[in-house]
């Protein structure tokens, strides 16, 4: 494992960051899926950003639109309708999108042991997320930088200004 904590800030500024070509993804993304024994993502929905140093990529992540079964919700007792949920919908995800990789996200336990019955594996991932959105001051930057306009107040004989 790369030690990376704190992550490392290039501030290069030849660094070449953009969208991958896909005879780049071909040339150095591809190899990683191989020797995991995964194919890549269809190109039609998805896409590689990565850095290029010196004409070779040395950085890239992926981009894929999925299809996220979230969350799965059973109230306790009624477990047996979990058959039909998941039959009822995989004829929806049929009959929109035709075959895809689904992927379910619920809290370890006893919704975890009954979807692998149907089917479903548990993948070998740690799931992050984050909301990516413009860029807004937080409220101590916002208020920090309001103009305030000076008041000429009294002061009691107890306070001081610092």
């Amino acid at each position: 494992m790369i030690p990376l904590i704190p992550p490392p800030i290039s501030e290069s500024l030849t660094d070449d960051i953009r969208e991958l070509t896909p005879e780049e993804i071909a040339k150095y993304v591809k190899p990683g899926y191989d020797a995991t024994g995964n194919t890549l993502p269809d190109p039609r929905y998805s896409t590689f950003v990565g850095v290029i140093k010196a004409g070779r990529v040395v950085a890239s992540i992926g981009l894929q639109i999925k299809l996220h079964a979230q969350p799965l919700q059973i109230e306790d007792g009624y477990a047996n309708v979990l058959p039909l949920l998941i039959r009822r919908t995989e004829e929806i995800i049929l009959s929109r999108s035709g075959p895809q990789w689904v992927y379910l996200f619920t809290p370890a336990g006893k919704l975890t042991q009954l979807a692998s019955h149907f089917g479903m594996q548990l993948e070998p991932w740690c799931v992050l997320s984050k909301l990516v959105a413009p860029e807004i001051p937080s409220k101590f930057e916002a208020v920090s930088e309001m103009k305030v306009p000076q008041m000429d107040l009294p002061l009691s004989d107890e306070e001081t200004i610092q």
